[in-house]
């Protein structure tokens, strides 16, 4: 649109107030003529008549010069006075074209107004939805007097099992060194394999445990489940770690690591608790141990009821993406609104400054009538000078009387031009007025739509219906909890304002 306002009041034909009326030379004008030469040739034959009545064809060709420039300085007068003139005319146009700018930035502003609105409608639903699946999922497992206990991530899960791994390894490393054939090397290398097995294997059935916690005769197969998986738990601790401390004194036995986990197995199955040597007992207690913290993490890397975590987990995700949806929304909005708000302030200043120069446009054509006079006075004394250098060559080499005409002055037909209209300059400012109140109010209006946008938006506790009004401190606006509310609080429905 600034470029629509700048070609309005661009004048192509304006001309320079120093270049409207052109100089007159009469000294160039009469050599180029040769009056004195002409008029004594012409004297000498008494030329013109003394009789004639009217100019001669050289007081003609005198005065035809200096109307050439006398025409030339009344066309840029005429060009430059329509100029003004039509700078004038344009303030109403321009604030009609702001006018127009104004209504359809504030209608793309409502469209983006609406069409973020209804960006808002999935994560307001999603909010909703996953608040009232939450409400019904404690409902139906009779969980109302807690809340979920925040699941621990994969990758934090498997870190901590690889720390648990590390620190037995650490510990079994010195025990599996003995009669190993490489050294501590197989130690670290025989204990890393063992903790990993008995590590993995207890976090999984650990995990697997928590379906033991599911309420109601409908789950009682899970339930059934979850007991197996802590009934296999048992059974593998206390088998595996055994298998590991008879093997451990199958290893003082024989320097064969090989024919020690045959041996291994043998005594494991004649004799369980049958173990030689302290550091074998040390061996089982360690793992034993391990099995259990390991058993632990599995069963607490989630509420222990089962799907609790992920109910509460999918509400929390839902409000961050309501939140984010809402931020990067009114971000957005607010950017739509600063373009349509700078575009308005552009327009505005651009027709001022317009306007003010067609103000001054005006004074410009009041210096233009006050040269003009000036000029047209040059123009006849132009004339006269010359036709006078003619005549008084022509005079003083004549034998008769000259015609009497030659007394007589000329003077150029008298040329009237209107004057400049003082109260258009009026109008215009007042046009100038009303496109900075027409901005004015457009830019209000547009603030109040998107002020009005933004506090229309639904907290996340009234979508989740748990809205509670708190009154404020008149004095120090301060919000103070109102106590009977708070003893009996009345809460909307989900998705209800208050």
């Amino acid at each position: 649109m600034i470029g629509k306002l700048a070609d309005m009041f661009r004048a192509d034909e304006f001309v320079s107030s120093s270049a409207v009326f052109p100089s007159i030379d009469k000294d160039r004008i009469e050599k180029e003529l040769d009056l004195k030469k002409v008029g004594k040739d012409r004297g000498s034959k008494n030329l013109p008549d003394p009789a004639a009545t009217s100019l001669d064809h050289i007081e003609l060709k005198a005065i035809a010069r200096v109307e050439e420039l006398r025409r030339r300085g009344l066309e840029n007068f005429e060009t430059n006075r329509r100029v003004y003139s039509e700078r004038l005319n344009r303030a109403l146009s321009a604030r009609m074209l702001v006018e127009t700018e104004a209504n359809d930035a504030k209608a793309r502003f409502a469209q983006d107004v609406t069409r973020w609105k209804a960006l808002m409608v999935t994560p307001r639903e999603r909010v909703q939805e996953t608040y009232r699946w939450r409400s019904r999922f404690r409902q139906i497992n009779s969980l109302e007097h807690r809340p979920a206990k925040q699941a621990t991530s994969w990758p934090n899960l498997i870190g901590l099992s690889l720390l648990i791994v590390l620190l037995e390894s650490v510990g079994n490393a010195y025990l599996f060194s003995q009669n190993n054939p490489l050294g501590f090397l197989g130690g670290v290398m025989a204990a890393l394999l063992v903790s990993l097995g008995n590590v993995c294997m207890s976090t999984l059935l650990g995990v697997g445990s928590r379906y033991i916690n599911l309420s109601g005769f409908s789950r009682l197969f899970w339930k059934l489940i979850g007991l197996t998986y802590v009934i296999v738990w048992v059974a593998f601790a206390t088998v595996y770690n055994s298998a590991v401390a008879h093997f451990r004194d199958a290893v003082e036995t024989t320097l064969d690591w090989r024919e020690a986990g045959e041996l291994a197995i043998q005594t494991l199955l004649s004799n369980p608790a049958g173990l030689h040597t302290l550091e074998s007992y040390i061996l089982f207690l360690l793992g034993f141990f391990i099995s259990i913290v390991a058993f632990l993490k599995g069963y607490h890397s989630a509420d222990p009821y089962p799907g609790y975590s992920r109910v509460a987990q999918d509400v929390v995700d839902a409000r961050n993406d309501y939140i984010a949806y809402l931020e990067a929304s009114i971000g957005d909005l607010a950017s739509h609104k600063d373009a349509a708000v700078e575009a308005l302030h552009e327009a505005r200043d651009e027709v001022e400054l317009h306007i003010k120069e067609s103000v001054d446009a005006l004074y410009g054509q009041k210096a233009l009538h006050s040269n003009l006079t000036p000029f047209l006075g040059q123009c006849n004394i132009a004339a006269n000078y010359l036709i006078a250098v003619y005549r008084d060559a022509n005079k003083a080499d004549r034998t008769e009387k000259p015609p009497a005409y030659f007394n007589d002055a000329f003077a150029f037909e008298e040329f009237v031009s209107p004057l400049a209209d003082e109260s258009r300059r009026k109008e215009a400012e007042e046009q100038a007025k009303e496109v900075a109140e027409l901005v004015k109010r457009s830019v209000q209006e547009i603030f109040d739509v998107f002020h009005n946008s933004v506090s229309e938006h639904y907290e996340i506790d009234e979508l989740e219906g748990t809205f509670i009004e708190r009154a404020r401190d008149k004095n120090f606006g301060v919000e103070k909890s109102n106590p009977e509310d708070m003893q009996s609080p009345a809460l909307p429905a989900p998705g209800a304002r208050a």
